[in-house]
């Protein structure tokens, strides 16, 4: 969704602009001061625990499914309420000895926990058959659009294509099989970008507000920042959705002086978007700074003024729940949603930025009471590893209602831009 935004009122020159954004406040007394919380809510904590032999499982065996075994990999569903993950491959042999392969590597997971399920296609092929109706970035003519989703169904037997209400009759009509893979086409929509905390000082962390000049002339963009990372020479990077703000705009903190009231004013600086990936939404913020002085892999929680440690990063499968920070639920009173649950671990949507430019973003679904709102755009997805440490998962990219939430992956994020976190503190 667009972050939220607001009209700068008499707003007629980039002079205009400057002066108006230059408001000079004290930082709020929430700025993270380099010290780190150890305190998180006991049920989080719990369910962590619970969960952990079955997320170890699970990042085993996509770790191969994604690599060697890709031939028969289809995908994993992990079922947190019964206590076992199901791995959906095309060969029950080469299955076998993909969880071989997964035992090898990573010695001390449980493979009691497993089940193994036929499934009609890998993933490998089921991706390829996409690639050809939906493939990702920029689109050229945004007119012309019929396909608005498309994902693997989960066990593997097939695709699910989200079509254009008024070309969904015109496209059923062709028929249910792609290329001999079965279909099946379904209305959908064009999603909404999802675009303490309050004016961070350095080193600034996840769940921080930014704002800055939006892509659309003659407004301001409230995001939320996700991941610190840096690149081989330790150069501190902060990454958002990348439907925020353009190349070159700098990214500062809010600086009204009342966390929770939007003033649109420039607070502390960021540093200044550098490099965009809009096939995964998202953007680098440069700090211009080495070694974590600029930004640190922590992230914003709960309570009030506490933060963590993001040390390491997953995928996200089928049944696991996530939670993420985006700054304007933090403010408007949602706290840090947290019981988010993954349907959806490998969809493509079709989404518009504010410059009205139309993309394909490929990440993540999830669903829950309530997920996110405007204005979280950018921020962290994680899981809880336990009191002191958090796994990025991705970053928030876009909704539909406050119930569905879809981010883009830390893994893929991190790999396209070649950079690591920095839990340097």
């Amino acid at each position: 969704m667009p972050g939220l935004r607001t009209k700068l009122l008499a707003l007629t020159t980039a002079s205009a602009l400057s002066a108006l954004l230059a408001v000079t406040v004290t930082p709020a007394a929430e700025a993270n001061d380099g010290h780190r919380a150890t305190s998180t809510d006991p049920e989080l904590l719990a369910h962590a625990k619970k969960v952990a032999p079955l997320n170890a499982v699970a990042n085993a065996l996509g770790e191969q499914g994604r690599g060697a075994f890709a031939d028969t990999y289809s995908d994993l569903h992990i079922d947190e309420d019964h206590g076992f993950v199901t791995l959906y491959a095309t060969d029950s042999t080469r299955a076998a000895k993909l969880v071989s392969a997964a035992e090898h590597a990573h010695p001390t997971i449980d493979t009691a926990l497993i089940r193994v399920q036929h499934a009609d296609y890998s993933r490998k092929v089921l991706d390829r058959e996409i690639d050809k109706i939906f493939p990702l970035g920029t689109v050229k003519d945004a007119s012309k659009e019929v396909y608005y989703g498309a994902a693997p169904n989960v066990d593997g037997s097939g695709l699910t294509v989200e079509v254009k209400p008024s070309a969904l009759r015109r496209v059923k009509a062709q028929g249910t099989r792609l290329d001999g893979i079965p279909v099946t086409y379904v209305p959908g929509k064009v999603k909404t970008a999802a675009s303490w905390r309050w004016n961070d000082s350095r080193p600034q962390i996840g769940g921080d507000v930014l704002i800055g000049n939006s892509r659309k002339s003659g407004y301001a963009e409230q995001c939320t920042s996700g991941i610190a990372a840096e690149n081989s020479r330790g150069r501190d990077y902060l990454i958002t959705a990348a439907h925020c703000y353009p190349n070159g705009a700098g990214v500062y903190g809010e600086g009204g002086s009342t966390p929770g009231h939007w003033t649109y004013t420039k607070g502390n600086y960021f540093g200044k978007v550098t490099s965009t990936k809009d096939e995964w939404d998202a953007q680098l913020i440069d700090s211009g700074l080495y070694n974590g002085r600029g930004f640190n892999s922590d992230e914003a929680d709960k309570p009030s003024g506490k933060w963590y440690a993001v040390n390491n990063y997953a995928y996200s499968y089928y049944g696991q729940k996530v939670c993420q920070d985006g700054a304007r639920s933090y403010y408007n009173g949602k706290g840090v949603p947290c019981n988010i649950t993954t349907v959806r671990d490998d969809y493509r949507y079709t989404m518009t930025w504010e410059d009205g430019s139309t993309h394909h973003v490929r990440g993540v679904q999830g669903h829950g009471t309530y997920t996110c709102t405007q204005g979280d755009s950018g921020g962290l997805v994680f899981t809880i590893n336990d009191g002191s440490h958090r796994q990025a998962r991705g970053i928030v990219s876009a909704n539909s209602g406050t119930d569905d939430i879809y981010w883009t992956e830390a893994t893929d994020i991190l790999h396209s831009f070649g950079l690591k976190l920095n839990p340097h503190q």
